[in-house]
């Protein structure tokens, strides 16, 4: 591997540390659903000290989120985002207090959530989950969360469609499902809203240009800061390697540990390159060392 990528002064240090914290998050519990057995085969992809220090870098770049923290997000969401929203937006007033509303199974909200899951997704995709946690964490009552396909027969009946994702990317999925399932339609006549536990710029920004009468709102606002090889994010602040040099590092190491992903997805799809992840899944748009799993000289850190 062509080396251009340099540890500096007490590097090895850092990247020791990181690793112990990264033990102890999981030791306590705090990134539960985590092994330290995985951590520990994901680390070990990492060999000589210039990568292990490169993989400290993207350990302290990750965002992880439990799944406690995901269903303290989803109550976030509908407890204060989606109100401020409606708010601040003149969105109908059914909104403003829609998490107790939904709780209640006598009284038509007249606002239905609706899991984002893709005609034909499997049950292993995240709008499954999603759907049990508002139900068993969240207690929203059964009535008001319908399938996308329910949407059509009930949307002339209510005043709002809460579409609820946990990450946003690029956009293009929730374009696709809107597509797919032929719901954009609607969008001129009924007041839709995508609400994501987290979502970056790029696909918010996308989506209100491709749909202007879809309403977006986040719990996490992801952006250029988030991303490792990007000079807003100060992933490598050590004075020695430059933002190209470890791209240039981390493209050498995926070609000699087979990751054979082409072009700018290399970075995670949309080439974002983020790393973020749920417990129980993680965005395709992080970078492939963190999920890769099709080659027999790479551990994963997580499943995608």
């Amino acid at each position: 591997m062509v080396n251009t990528f340099n540890v500096p002064a007490d590097g090895s240090i850092y990247a020791e540390t990181i690793f112990e914290r990264c033990r102890d998050l999981i030791g306590y519990q705090i990134w539960s659903g985590l092994q330290r057995s995985r951590l520990d085969a994901w680390v070990a992809n990492f060999q000589t000290a210039e990568e292990r220090y490169f993989a400290a870098r993207v350990l302290d770049a990750l965002i992880y989120r439990s799944d406690d923290q995901t269903i303290a997000l989803l109550r976030h969401l509908l407890c204060r985002v989606v109100p401020d929203y409606a708010r601040i937006g003149g969105l109908p007033a059914s909104l403003r207090q829609v998490y107790y509303s939904l709780r209640d199974p006598k009284i038509d909200p007249r606002v239905r959530v609706v899991p984002v899951i893709p005609p034909g997704a499997p049950p292993t995709k995240s709008g499954p989950l999603i759907a049990r946690h508002l139900k068993r964490a969240l207690k929203i009552s059964e009535r008001w969360i319908i399938h996308p396909e329910r949407v059509a027969h009930e949307v002339s009946s209510i005043d709002a469609v809460i579409f609820v994702d946990d990450f946003l990317g690029t956009g293009h999925q929730f374009g696709q499902f809107l597509a797919d399932t032929g719901l954009s339609t609607y969008l001129t006549s009924s007041c839709f809203l995508y609400a994501c536990l987290a979502g970056h710029k790029h696909g918010i920004d996308t989506l209100r240009r491709a749909f202007p009468d879809l309403h977006v709102a986040t719990v996490e606002n992801l952006d250029d800061s988030h991303a490792v090889f990007h000079a807003e994010s100060g992933s490598f602040p050590d004075g020695v390697n430059s933002i190209e040099t470890a791209k240039d590092f981390y493209y050498d190491l995926l070609d000699d540990r087979g990751i054979t992903i082409v072009g700018q997805d290399r970075r995670g799809y949309g080439h974002l390159e983020i790393a973020y992840a749920f417990e129980h899944a993680v965005p395709d748009n992080s970078l492939p060392i963190l999920w890769w799993d099709q080659s027999d000289s790479w551990n994963p850190l997580f499943d995608r």
